[in-house]
């Protein structure tokens, strides 16, 4: 249905329903230093900025994309950064005060980038999980990939970066497999 809904859980009922998006939302992210503000990717090849605290606030629209935008998630350390991970393989950073050219594009998979995650612990660090059945960590800042990690059969389709130990991770594909690495 195209639409972004805010809830509140402890009542299971929806507080705000957000309308702009021209095809399937894929993925939502708040920020974690703008109170309010959170990011949404669609198939339509955008990512949008949104206030939840006004009604009808589509604050940006990036064209983030050639394809369908699938993940978004933004730096930890940079309240004007965010990334988002696309059908074509690629994972873009955004400037959001200036979101006409990608500041950083990342290369490497071979199919699309379904989940991406900004390391809590490393400004630069971003982990991506992909159709590829891979799973890789780039250095944002230098746009360059750090480690490339193989241990699917099939599609990678998540992962989190643990918050309370520096450099660990949990991924999980379509072969039913979790790994804690």
């Amino acid at each position: 249905d195209n639409l972004i809904k805010l809830w509140d859980i402890g009542h299971s009922q929806s507080l705000m329903t957000y309308t702009g998006h021209d095809y399937i939302v894929y993925s939502a992210c708040w920020s974690p230093h703008i109170p309010g503000c959170f990011a949404s990717a669609s198939g339509d090849h955008t990512v949008r900025l949104w206030d939840s605290r006004k009604p009808d606030s589509n604050v940006a629209i990036i064209s983030a994309h050639e394809g369908e935008v699938l993940t978004c998630d933004w730096c930890k350390y940079d309240q004007n950064i965010l990334f988002s991970g696309g059908v074509d393989g690629l994972i873009k950073g955004w400037d959001v005060r200036n979101s006409i050219q990608p500041t950083t594009v990342l290369s490497g998979h071979t199919y699309a980038v379904r989940r991406i995650r900004s390391s809590p612990f490393s400004g630069s660090i971003v982990a991506s999980a992909s159709y590829d059945f891979s799973v890789r960590l780039w250095d944002a800042g230098r746009q360059i990939c750090l480690d490339t990690i193989e241990h699917h059969t099939e599609f990678v389709y998540g992962l989190d970066f643990n918050l309370h130990i520096p450099g660990q991770l949990v991924d999980c594909g379509w072969d039913e497999l979790l790994h804690v690495y």
